[in-house]
């Protein structure tokens, strides 16, 4: 019908209406359907059933991909007036930044029929990739061999992260020794997957007339190249902050410095696991005590079990929300192991959960939101209970909640940082040609050291990072990791803003979030809160609350 209608005229406006009334409920099912299949994947990587729904999926989405170049060609092709009445209809306003970013994708795209035969390559190409990648992820184990215990045991890749967060560093030792064998075990595998993926992207790129690699990224972020220079120059100006938490840390924990594998360990004297009944009580009570409607929302989902939390075989690695547009309903992915960092997780996934369900009666067009404020909501659910767990603790209790606040911290400034420089390196080489494993470790370990300095132990840094994380291998996107940076340190001035103003500010972080895909990132920051982000001093006064609790923490271990 698209190619029928052709170009958007006054003559066809209404044709045109209806099309992308029907276009737009097309997507929001197909979402439906990828969510669902996303969450049985997740669930049971071994399934062979749902890996073949999967990969029916992937032809669908190329016949849909096909059918939005057509709709995204038209639009490049109509006039500015003409563009500007159709989007003025009352039928589509409420759309009309949704369908400026589809006229200005198709700017930047090859001629339809090249579109519309990489979108039909991409089932059986990267796509097909991205499916291995999670096949293989979720089927892998790994041998652990326990300090006294004469035979190893055999655990999915799912149970690296619990491992951990052991207190006991000879298990955090042989976890990151057995992990990194099975890793080794599919390197090869896995770095073709990482060349395919990201030389198929360079290829499309340069058929599109991309010269920058970082443009796509940026455009899906929902903001320009100023703000996120500002971002990382305030990141990289501050990040002696994280290093000195983990020099603190270390000497807790007894060592000269902390392996790779320690980072996420526990404190001497931290209190055993927390059940799951005794997790979601924490996480109830903290939204209870300060943002009543979310924790009306977070006892709903957990009632209606929209959460798999259980640790199982077959389980993938990692955790994750998603929504569907259609029911309104969203699911929970994690694996709860009663850690301190799980319950911050269920926190996290649910603030996600709650951002969509703010905007369950708005039109699916204006609930994809880019995932630098998607993380808005989720960071902020965190603080939430992490602040409401400081005002009751005891001093023992203060430094193991100021630990997780601040190993968060690190993630952002430190971690994500080093994914970003990481995959920055990738880009630039593969333009050259495939990298082989050992290239890949070593421009993993220079971007460990460029970002953790002297806050590491130079020889147990992990070289295996590029293959166990699964956010490299993801087809839709690219650069998955600083919209988290983005989104924590956003989230940041959000809650300070939230504790000076109190309740009276809760209306307005909720228009935050309804607005969140009706504009640019620093359109809703202006807008709604009056700040500019594409200036240092926003992140920075985020940092600032960083190194408050840092302070803080340094007192109590000194």
């Amino acid at each position: 019908r698209a190619k029928a209608l052709g170009t958007p005229t006054q003559g066809n406006q209404a044709d045109w209406v209806a099309l992308l009334g029907e276009l737009e409920q097309l997507g929001a099912r197909y979402g439906h359907l990828s969510s669902f299949l996303g969450c049985m994947a997740a669930a049971d990587a071994t399934d062979d059933v749902v890996a073949k729904e999967n990969a029916r999926k992937a032809r669908l989405s190329s016949a849909l991909a096909k059918t939005m170049v057509t709709v995204r060609a038209a639009m490049a092709t109509a006039d500015d007036a003409t563009f500007a009445s159709l989007v003025a209809v009352p039928a589509l306003k409420s759309a009309s930044y949704y369908l400026t970013r589809m006229r200005e994708r198709a700017k930047r795209a090859m001629p339809a029929p090249l579109e519309e035969l990489a979108a039909d390559l991409g089932v059986n190409g990267m796509s097909a990739w991205g499916r291995l990648y999670n096949s293989i992820s979720g089927k892998l184990t790994f041998e652990l061999q326990r300090p006294g215990s004469d035979a190893p045991e055999t655990l999915p890749v799912a149970m690296v992260l619990t491992n951990l967060c052991d207190s006991d560093p000879a298990v955090r030792r042989a976890t990151a020794v057995g992990a990194a064998k099975a890793w080794e075990g599919v390197a090869d595998t896995v770095a073709a997957c990482l060349n395919a993926i990201s030389g198929t992207r360079l290829s499309l790129y340069e058929r599109r007339g991309i010269d920058d690699f970082l443009a796509p990224a940026l455009f899906d972020a929902g903001i320009t190249r100023a703000t996120l220079d500002a971002l990382f120059g305030a990141i990289r100006s501050r990040q002696s902050l994280a290093r000195r938490y983990l020099k603190a840390k270390a000497k807790l924990l007894g060592v000269s410095a902390l392996g790779f594998h320690d980072l996420l360990a526990p404190l001497p004297g931290a209190s055993a696991r927390i059940s799951w009944t005794d997790g979601v009580s924490q996480v109830e009570n903290a939204f209870t005590g300060s943002y009543p409607e979310l924790s009306e929302f977070a006892q709903y989902a957990i009632k209606h079990r929209w959460i798999d939390h259980n640790p199982r075989a077959g389980k993938r690695p990692g955790g994750f929300c998603t929504s569907s547009k259609v029911i309104g309903e969203s699911r929970i992915f994690m694996t709860y192991n009663g850690a301190l960092g799980d319950v911050q997780t269920l926190a996290h996934e649910l603030g996600h959960a709650f951002h969509s369900h703010v905007m369950n009666d708005m039109r699916p067009w204006q609930r994809s939101y880019p995932m630098t404020l998607a993380e808005t909501a989720s960071t902020f659910a965190e603080q939430l209970i992490t602040d409401a767990a400081l005002a009751e603790a005891t001093t023992e209790q203060r430094l193991a909640i100021l630990d997780q606040r601040l190993l968060e911290a690190a993630v952002f400034t430190l971690n994500i940082p080093m994914r970003f420089d990481f995959e920055l390196e990738l880009y630039k080489r593969r333009a050259s040609g495939e990298l082989s494993v050992a290239a890949l470790k070593a421009m993993m370990l220079e971007a460990q050291r460029a970002n953790y300095g002297d806050a590491l132990a130079a020889d147990q840094l992990d070289p295996w990072f590029w293959a166990s994380k699964l956010h490299f291998y993801i087809t839709d996107v690219s650069f998955y990791n600083f919209p988290y940076s983005f989104g924590y340190l956003f989230s940041l001035g959000l809650f300070s803003r939230a504790k000076a103003e109190g309740p009276s500010f809760l209306p307005t972080y909720r228009d935050l979030l309804r607005r969140t895909g009706s504009a640019c990132a620093e359109d809703v920051a202006k807008d709604v809160l009056g700040v500019s982000i594409d200036t240092e001093s926003f992140w920075n006064s985020s940092h600032d609350l960083i190194e408050s609790d840092l302070i803080e923490f340094e007192k109590l271990v000194s």
